[in-house]
This record gives C-alpha cells, sequence and structure tokens, in this order.
C-alpha cells in the first residue's frame, strides 16, 4: 500500500544555524499548500538550552510534532542526524524522509576529538571562530545568509551540539529497515559529506540519490532552485 502523501513538512537545520536556512524551502512549499515546520534546536535561533543528546533533542521534538497526519522529515547535516534518530524513534510517524549532506555513520577518532575541542573552545573564546571557518567553507552569497544564524547561537547550543555529534549513534539499521520512501539530496562539491556518503544513505535505504549540480555542503542555500525541485517533486 502506498504511504499517504504528507500535507506537513518538518525541516530540520543543520549546525550552527536556525530554522532560518530553510526560508526559500519554506517559500517554495507554501505556495503548493504544504504546512512546514522550521523549529529551532536548543541552543539556536533564540531558542534556550542546548542539545544534551541527538536522543533526548528527537525525544522532545516528536512530543510537540501534530498527531494523527502523515508528515515529512527534512534534515541537512546535523538535521540529517536529528531525522534518523527521529526514526529510530518512531518511524511510523513519517510518510516520506529527505536526508541531504549527512551521513549515516558516526565519527572517527579524530573527528570526535576535534568537536570536543572546538566545544571547549566556543566556551571558553566565544562563537567568532566558528564565524571565520564558516566564511572559509561557504561560498560568500551563502556566508551571507549563515552569518547572521550563527551571531544568535549561544555558547552553550554550540558546544551542546558539538558533543551530542560526537557522541551520535550510526543508523545504518535505522535506515534497513525505513518503510517510508526515501529521497537523498547531496551537493556536487560537497566536502564535509561527500557524494559517496550520500550513497550510502541511498543504498541502505532502498532510497533515491540526487545530486545538486553547483552546490557545495549546504545545498539548499548553494542552489536553492535545483533543491526545491527535486524536493517538491518527491513530496507530492
Amino acid at each position: 500500500m502506498t504511504a499517504p502523501a504528507p500535507h506537513t513538512v518538518l525541516f530540520l537545520h543543520a549546525y550552527p544555524f536556525s530554522g532560518a536556512m530553510w526560508d526559500d524551502q519554506r517559500a517554495a512549499l507554501e505556495a503548493e499548500g504544504f504546512r512546514v515546520l522550521t523549529p529551532n534546536l536548543p541552543g539556536f535561533g533564540g531558542e534556550p538550552g542546548a542539545i544534551t543528546t541527538l536522543e533526548d533533542a528527537a525525544r522532545d521534538l516528536l512530543a510537540t510534532l501534530p498527531p494523527g497526519e502523515p508528515l515529512a522529515v527534512v534534515g541537512l547535516s546535523m538535521g540529517g542526524y536529528l531525522a534518523m534518530e527521529l526514526l529510530r524513534q518512531a518511524p511510523e510517524r513519517f510518510t516520506r524522509v529527505v536526508l541531504a549532506d549527512t551521513s549515516l555513520r558516526t565519527d572517527g577518532p579524530e573527528k570526535t576529538g576535534d568537536r570536543r575541542d572546538q566545544a571547549d573552545r566556543v566556551e571558553a573564546e566565544g562563537r567568532d571562530f566558528i564565524v571565520h571557518a564558516a566564511e572559509k567553507e561557504h561560498s560568500p552569497a551563502t556566508f551571507r545568509r549563515v552569518r547572521p544564524m550563527i551571531e544568535t547561537a549561544t555558547r552553550e547550543g554550540i558546544a551542546g551540539a558539538l558533543r551530542a555529534m560526537a557522541v551520535r549513534g550510526e543508523h545504518r539499521d535505522t535506515l534497513r529497515t525505513l518503510e517510508a520512501p526515501l529521497l537523498v539530496l547531496v551537493g556536487e562539491v560537497d566536502e564535509i559529506t561527500p557524494t559517496e556518503l550520500a550513497q550510502e544513505i541511498a543504498d541502505a535505504g532502498r532510497g533515491e540519490l540526487r545530486v545538486i549540480p553547483e552546490a557545495a555542503h549546504l545545498s539548499n542555500l548553494d542552489n536553492p532552485d535545483a533543491f526545491n525541485a527535486a524536493l517538491l517533486g518527491f513530496l507530492r
């Protein structure tokens, strides 16, 4: 039996940004009649608190979602990690899944240590070095969009997210048992979670892989027209 098409779409933002990173997608989907949810995770976009673990963040988020209707979830990077945790805890809630520029794997020892070091540093020094790193990582146009989002993130929020990502679990089994249709999106020149990691997700979840041309890690911001076209084609 075909899963019902969702009316409500939950977007989960990347680190260290906010729900505002989905403004282009919100406009496109609302124009097509979808209800769009773009929550700010704890410590981001003016939201108080901090993420302790992705498991707890998913559990708290599930309690806020509208009951009794089919939902789609779209997660990019850290938002993808959280989306997979939602699917592990409550796969029956979602009838469409979109994972973008993310990975089903855990971090290796070097990356884990780097995240913990960054968490300690941001608590001690503030977020300026995070802003400078983002400027080097993203195109000028994308950096102009995300800089205000980084600057609204709290030290505690950034540090909490880093530590939570460092200890996250692998979700290969989550995707292998996924019954909802899966779309995997990845920027053509994403060096952080490249195409081979996206293909691994698609293979595990028996999903479709779409490469977003002329886009890096924030593919929804680097090429919103192509991202939105793929997204709407999948959700309709």
